[in-house]
C-alpha cells in the first residue's frame, strides 16, 4: 500500500491535521528542531497530529546546507535532535531525517557523509535518516532514505522510503493547500514503520475519539480520560460548549 503524506515548515493545528486526514493524508513531515527556530515541532502540535491517526516523519535542518560543515556540524545537530526526541519520548525504532537541502556536488559527498556518521552516533539508538537528491541517495549510506523532487532531474533512487514528488509550487500541491491553509510539499512512502516514522496511538478504547476531539476543540485541556470530573470543571465544559456551539 502507498501512502500520501506531506512536509511542511508551517505549524500544523488540530483543525489543519483533521483536513489533511480528510483529504487522504497519512502522514505529515514535521521539524524536529529547536523552539528558536520558527518552522520547529512542538510537543503540543506532535500530540495534536497523532492523535488525529496520523505519523509523523521527523525532519532536521537548521540550514540547507549545513551538512558541508562535516563531523562537528554533525554531532552539534544530533546531540540537539537527541535532546528534543527523548524530552518527547518519541521511541527508538522511529528516525531522524537531517537534511542535506541542496544541489551538493559529489566533491561534497565525504564531508557530508562525516557529517551524517557523527550525527548518527549522537542520536543512538535512533535510526539516522538522510533528506536529499537521488544521486546523493544512492551514495551514501544510512538507515532511512527520504528523496527530494529537487536536483534529482527526473531520476527517482530504489533506495528511498520516502519520495518527495511535488514541491508546493506543484498545481496538486497548491490546491491541497489551499484546503489546509499552509504550504505544503507532497510525499508518498510504502511502509511508513521502515522509513522510521512516529506512528499515531493505537485506538484501543471506546472513548478516544471523544477525547480527541474535546482536546481539539478546546473543550477540554487535558487526556485524563478517566479522572473524576468535579462540578466545577463540568461547568466549564457546558459554558466552553454553550460559547462555540450555541452562542454564535
Amino acid at each position: 500500500m502507498t501512502y500520501q503524506g506531506i512536509d511542511t515548515a508551517a505549524r500544523v493545528s488540530a483543525s489543519s491535521a483533521v483536513a489533511l486526514k480528510e483529504n487522504g493524508i497519512s502522514f505529515v513531515g514535521r521539524y524536529l528542531v529547536p523552539p528558536s527556530m520558527p518552522k520547529f515541532l512542538s510537543y503540543t502540535e506532535a500530540e495534536q497530529i497523532r492523535s488525529t491517526g496520523l505519523a509523523i516523519l521527523l525532519i532536521w535542518e537548521s540550514t540547507a546546507e549545513r551538512a558541508r560543515f562535516g563531523a562537528q556540524a554533525g554531532k552539534d545537530d544530533g546531540t540537539q535532535a537527541l535532546i528534543i526526541a527523548q524530552s518527547y519520548k518519541i521511541p527508538y525504532d522511529c528516525a531522524i531525517y537531517f537534511a542535506v537541502d541542496y544541489d551538493a556536488p559529489r566533491s561534497d559527498y565525504a564531508v557530508i557523509e562525516q557529517y551524517l556518521y557523527a550525527a548518527k552516533q549522537a542520536i543512538a539508538p535512533y535510526r539516522i535518516g538522510v533528506y536529499g537528491k537521488s544521486d546523493l541517495i544512492n551514495s551514501i549510506k544510512c538507515d532511512c532514505y527520504m528523496q527530494c523532487v529537487a536536483w534529482s532531474y527526473g531520476a527517482v533512487s530504489a533506495k528511498n522510503n520516502v519520495y518527495q514528488y511535488a514541491w508546493q509550487g506543484d498545481e496538486k500541491a497548491k490546491a491541497l493547500a489551499n484546503k489546509v491553509g499552509f504550504a505544503v510539499d507532497l510525499d508518498r512512502c510504502d511502509d511508513m514503520k521502515a522509513a522510521g516514522m512516529w506512528l499515531p496511538p493505537e485506538k484501543s478504547n471506546w472513548y478516544d475519539d471523544a477525547m480527541a476531539w474535546a482536546a481539539e476543540t478546546g473543550l477540554m485541556n487535558d487526556g485524563r480520560p478517566l479522572d473524576y470530573v468535579t462540578r466545577a470543571e463540568l461547568a466549564t465544559v457546558m459554558q466552553r460548549f454553550y460559547n462555540k456551539y450555541i452562542n454564535v
